[in-house]
């Protein structure tokens, strides 16, 4: 079978949220996808999640119940959601399962994104001449992609 489908959505408002932490907020999410999908939390079998912030995303299962189902953390710098619902969907894709969550949780400070260009395997310069904020970052790395390939 190769046909997966995605089920239920569920999205925190954007904004600030004083006193509420990434992690809160994807619970919240989390409830508003099985919400959507007409599933309660004990019919996920699995998780992947993926923070900036969070160091360790699958601990959001403590706020939607402890069931025990395996959960991978991933991070991809700002391609972090679609890693983890890709993994997410090759795993049922491969037979192991056949409800999965796939989560993503961040709450950054107000002003231009930017961070530890080492993080990424960067040099420091990146960082040092302003190159690292990730939308100049990311733009540079679309142009360099259209340059080389077309």
């Amino acid at each position: 079978m190769n046909d997966v489908a995605i089920i239920g959505v569920g999205l925190h408002p954007f904004g600030r949220f004083d006193g509420k932490s990434a992690m809160e907020m994807g619970a919240e999410a989390i409830q508003a996808a099985l919400d959507d999908a007409c599933l309660d939390w004990q019919d996920i079998q699995f998780g992947v999640g993926g923070s900036h912030e969070v160091s360790n995303p699958d601990a959001v299962t403590r706020l939607v119940g402890l069931t025990g189902i395996p959960f991978i953390d991933v991070f991809n710098a700002c391609a972090t959601a679609a890693s983890a619902t890709q993994l997410c969907v090759d795993t049922i894709r491969l037979g192991k399962y056949d409800i999965g969550i796939a989560v993503g949780m961040d709450k950054h400070p107000r002003g231009a994104f930017t961070d530890d260009p080492a993080k990424l395997a960067l040099p420091a310069w990146y960082g040092e001449n302003g190159q690292f904020v990730t939308t100049k970052f990311f733009g540079m790395k679309a142009n360099r992609y259209i340059h080389e390939h077309g």
